[in-house]
Order: C-alpha cells, then sequence, then structure tokens
C-alpha cells in the first residue's frame, strides 16, 4: 500500500488542500514559506499517532486563523489519509481502515480532526474507514512504519553509526524484494 491521496484542512497556512502521490518517490517542491514543512509535519502528526515515541503534537497556534470567520466560530484542522491497496491482503491486514466505495473499489482511510472543546482544550477524534466513529485497533496502526529524516545541518554528527539515529532505524527496516 502507499499514501495516494493525503487532505489537509485548517492547519498552520494551509486552508485547504489536496494532494496526490504516486507509489514510490515523491517530492515537494515550493518557495520558502509556500507550505512544505506544515504538510511534512502534519503527515508526521499523522503517522506516529500511536506511537509513544512521538515527537510532534498539535498546538493551539497550529489552527488556521480565517480572518473572515464570526469570532465565535471555531475552525476544526482535519486530516484525511487514503491508501491505495496493492494487494488484496492488505485490505485485511488493514480491515479497520477499510473503505468500499459504491462502485465497488476499495481504499485504505485514516481521519484525524482536531477542535478546541468550550474550556479551549486541544480534543481530537481519530477513525478509520468511510463512517467517523469506527475505531482503529493499535495494532493496525503499527503496521504503518515511517522514520521522519530532518534535515541534516551537521551531517557528520547524524551519520556516526551511533545507536539510535534515523539513518540506521529507516535501514533496519527497509525490505528488500
Amino acid at each position: 500500500m502507499y499514501l495516494e491521496r493525503f487532505i489537509i484542512k485548517n492547519f498552520r497556512g494551509v486552508k485547504d488542500i489536496s494532494l496526490t502521490f504516486n507509489k514510490g518517490l515523491n517530492v515537494l517542491i515550493g518557495e520558502n514559506n509556500a507550505g512544505k514543512t506544515a504538510i511534512i509535519d502534519a503527515l508526521r502528526i499523522c503517522l506516529s499517532y500511536g506511537n509513544q515515541r512521538r515527537d510532534i503534537y498539535i498546538s493551539r497556534s497550529d489552527f488556521y486563523i480565517d480572518k473572515n470567520a464570526i469570532n465565535d466560530e471555531k475552525i476544526n484542522i482535519e486530516f484525511h489519509l487514503h491508501f491505495h491497496i496493492d494487494i488484496p491482503e492488505e485490505a485485511g491486514w488493514f480491515n479497520d481502515l477499510l473503505s468500499t466505495q459504491e462502485d465497488g473499489s476499495q481504499d485504505l482511510q485514516l481521519h484525524f480532526r482536531y477542535y478546541l472543546d468550550e474550556n479551549d482544550r486541544i480534543k481530537y477524534r481519530v477513525w478509520g474507514g468511510t463512517n467517523e466513529g469506527q475505531s482503529i485497533a493499535p495494532e493496525v496502526l503499527f503496521l504503518i512504519y515511517h522514520v521522519h529524516l530532518d534535515a541534516l545541518r551537521d551531517s557528520e554528527h547524524y551519520l556516526r553509526p551511533i545507536r539510535g539515529n534515523r539513518l540506521g532505524q529507516l535501514y533496519s527496516k527497509i525490505q528488500i524484494d
């Protein structure tokens, strides 16, 4: 499976964007302050959900500020991930995320909604598939593995063969077909 479509709403400077990805390598290119980091951070938030070693979270400053909104109108942050199923077994492995469209086609969906409650605390809802509220077993989330390789400002330091370095984490999870 691979991430085929990623929808971001009301996150930092991104009001509403739908990104389409291809299988294999995808590259984000754009000018400074165009939203590339917001897209990567949104992916990191989603893909690290359920991981005890998370290093990124939603904060109050991440909510998009709509200058035209009414003062008491609250804006939700939403992330919607649609994964393409490569092999039929993935539909069973990721059953909690399975979504079947009217035409019979299937994909895997993971949805996040962050909002501020009446006490201005950040709350969230996460569900799989088409129906909001469909729970996701933690075991399913562990099957979605990612490694974030941050910018290497001091490559000599970061590429040293020490325990727990990010590049080592990536290599340890690569499977050769």
